[in-house]
């Protein structure tokens, strides 16, 4: 399962060990968006269980200043679950989460 971790660029009370007692155990390949913060962590994650890690990143040239809302729509497209770890304050994550919702995508929201 394809389980893309998404959330705040900002997390400083998330560390590795938070995301790895999320994934869950059918986790094959861990996506994210190659951000600071929670990216960072996922890809921490998939390096110590020895996973696949796709980054997809922006692509300013293509979508301008929407460029980081396309890349999130790509990430929730490609992955089978999102884990969304959110301060309650990232209208990022707060996009993704919603359109989640709106997709049917299998999600589970992590307050940090």
């Amino acid at each position: 399962m394809k389980v893309a971790v998404i959330g705040s660029r900002g997390a400083k009370n998330a560390d590795t060990d938070l995301i790895l007692r999320n994934l869950p155990h059918t986790c094959t390949e861990i996506v994210s968006g190659g951000a600071q913060g929670i990216d960072c962590l996922a890809e921490s994650a998939a390096i110590i269980l020895k996973l696949p890690f796709t980054c997809i990143t922006p692509d300013y040239a293509r979508y301008g200043r929407l460029a980081p809302l396309q890349r999130n729509l790509e990430i929730i497209e490609y992955s089978d679950m999102v884990l969304a770890f959110w301060d309650m304050k990232s209208p990022g994550t707060r996009f993704v989460i919603n359109e989640c919702l709106k997709r049917d995508k299998p999600l589970k929201i992590i307050t940090i």
